[in-house]
């Protein structure tokens, strides 16, 4: 009998030795496999850092990481610089003085065009880009990296293209304030894209706030 016992504690032994050695490594390739966490990210680049006084360049948005699905991005164009034209659908573009507002859904790249300045007398007149993404399914945001040009003088006048009106649409009524929203197929959608304002909106108040 006291051998059967014996045996029987020894099975039992090793059963639990196994159960605990499968239980590590269970929990050891569980933390292996997580899915790596991606970020978006948004970067801009010109195809001239150097553009001739009144001449046209073309301004790049690319959008990697996760992407966005569904959020906005806002470009903040330098003063004395114009938004002309862009690649992106009218109805998910918005202008407002110096600030383009693209409305976001799957797009992985934005392209617009600018006109820079006409530059009088000597030296450089030297502009700076800003924007920022918002990501109306994860909430996430962030800034994108600035982007200097200089409008050279004398390097000569460029022909004056003729600028694309941008169509103004009346704003949501949950976004006081704002003289356009995007009118993207899908309730889905167009209630995501007002997420977007809403963050723009508050935006814009502490940047008030902070003036």
């Amino acid at each position: 009998m006291k051998r059967s016992r014996g045996k029987k504690r020894e099975g039992m032994l090793v059963i639990l030795v196994i159960f605990a050695a499968a239980l590590l490594c269970a929990t050891a390739n569980a933390e292996t496999t997580k899915p790596a966490v991606t970020r978006t990210t948004v970067t801009r680049t010109t195809n001239t850092t150097t553009p001739a006084p009144g001449s046209t360049f073309e301004v790049t948005l690319n959008l990697t990481g996760t992407g966005l699905q569904i959020g906005g991005v806002v470009e903040t164009i330098p003063d004395g610089f114009a938004f002309v034209r862009t690649t992106h659908p009218e109805n998910q573009t918005y202008t407002a003085g110096q600030k383009v507002v693209f409305g976001v859904v799957n797009e992985t790249v934005i392209k617009y065009e600018v006109q820079a300045p006409s530059s009088e007398g000597a030296g450089a007149t030297t502009g700076i880009f800003n924007g920022e993404w918002y990501n109306a399914l994860t909430k996430a945001k962030g800034e994108i990296g600035s982007t200097s040009v200089s409008v050279r003088a004398g390097l000569g006048a460029a022909e004056t293209p003729t600028p694309t009106s941008t169509p103004a649409l009346s704003p949501p009524a949950l976004v006081p304030g704002f003289e356009a929203v995007f009118a993207v197929t899908g309730l889905f959608t167009v209630a995501a894209v007002r997420l977007v304002f809403v963050q723009l909106k508050k935006k814009g108040g502490e940047a008030r706030g902070r003036e």
